[in-house]
């Protein structure tokens, strides 16, 4: 406390504003009145960090939420006293109507995170000494968690295209290994391997090894024959599929996602539930689940837009990967810093450096006036 500061006892019931009958009924008729056309109109502008910056480094989707999504974001907020429940287990239904499979097959998570790290407790109670085998670089949310909690992990590098090698991961497979990881398509690299290949080696691994399929980005892949494996869930025992509302449903903030597994290995899986879902959560992605036609126009938006950044770093002469999630990787041909330090300059904030790929960026697609200026900027920060 500062030298002339005075601590002075405060009533706090003085300093609550009386409520009367007319105050009540005045908020209620606020709470219940429509929503403004001009708030949601303001809602849907794109979102300025208070930075100044454009940030096009953490692989958010600048579209998102959609018009639904926020309407229900608002309205969710009389539903803020109650737990989510009811609207937990409507919004697994539908994912399991649409994913074809059993509610019981679904599990929902706050956000992919949490999905990762029960993954990471999966193999803490299989046996002791359990590994994991991943592929780096790679998101490193299960990886980092895993070492944390004792489990050895093993890395194995990519093939000469930046995809996870298959071959060198099912050799790295052992007795010890109780968890495998595949980011499909990977982060940071944004390269895939096809379904058939990863259909292939998910049925080669031996059923004590659970097979972890992070899709977060599959609804924006446009490289003929990538797919969804999900549909192994229904034959194959080991396997546990991840999708998540953060990138095409632009739901980052609010850590909504969900798994899909066999029935006794999601019995499994929900037993280690680390935390209870936000009911403002479940219900934006319950309405932008629903929002086709908001979604249908974001992945046009955005795979065009990496489209375009992917052809002007091809006229540079720029080596790149064949980037399938919502960035772009590419060799800037100089120290990273360099290249982070030019963009700085130009008012824009590129991603961070990986392990293995001193010299790449990877650049997350932003709205379009956005990418605009990063291909404004690129070759000055290139120099």
């Amino acid at each position: 406390m500062r030298a002339d500061s005075r601590a002075v006892a405060v009533d706090p019931i003085s300093l609550t504003p009386r409520l009367t009958r007319r105050a009540a009924l005045l908020g209620a008729a606020a709470f219940l009145a429509p929503i403004p056309t001009s708030v949601l109109a303001a809602a849907r502008k794109d979102p300025a960090h208070k930075s100044g910056l454009i940030r096009l480094d953490s692989n958010e989707n600048p579209y998102g939420p959609s018009p639904a999504a926020r309407q229900a974001i608002l309205a969710s907020v009389g539903e803020a006293p109650r737990y989510a429940d009811a609207t937990i287990e409507s919004l697994t239904k539908e994912l399991a109507t649409h994913e074809g499979v059993a509610a019981s097959q679904i599990v929902i998570g706050t956000g992919s995170g949490e999905l990762l790290r029960m993954a990471g407790l999966l193999a803490m109670t299989s046996a002791p000494g359990s590994e994991l085998v991943a592929s780096r670089p790679t998101y490193e949310e299960l990886p980092q968690f895993a070492e944390k909690m004792g489990l050895k992990v093993q890395w194995v590098a990519p093939d000469a295209d930046h995809r996870h090698d298959l071959p060198a991961m099912r050799a790295a497979v052992t007795e010890l290994t109780r968890l495998v990881y595949v980011c499909n398509p990977n982060n940071p690299t944004g390269t895939a391997v096809t379904r058939e290949a990863l259909e292939s080696f998910i049925r080669s691994v031996p059923a004590q090894c659970t097979v972890i399929v992070d899709e977060a980005y599959m609804d924006l892949v446009d490289q003929p024959g990538v797919g969804t494996v999900a549909g192994l869930v229904k034959d194959v025992p080991n396997v546990i599929v991840l999708h998540t509302f953060s990138k095409i449903h632009g739901l980052a903030g609010l850590r909504v996602g969900y798994s899909i597994s066999p029935v006794a290995l999601a019995q499994r899986f929900a037993s280690l539930t680390l935390t209870w879902p936000n009911s403002t959560g479940i219900s934006a992605a319950t309405a932008s689940f629903n929002d086709h036609a908001f979604l249908k126009t974001t992945r046009a938006a955005l795979v065009g837009d990496r489209a375009r950044v992917h052809a002007t770093l091809d006229r540079m002469g720029l080596r790149r990967t064949v980037a399938q999630g919502n960035f772009v990787f590419f060799d800037t041909g100089a120290p990273l810093k360099r290249f982070q330090d030019g963009m700085l300059a130009a008012g824009i904030k590129v991603g961070r450096h990986f392990d293995g790929y001193d010299t790449w960026a990877r650049v997350t697609i932003g709205v379009h006036r956005e990418v605009d200026q990063f291909l404004g900027a690129l070759p000055h920060a290139l120099v």
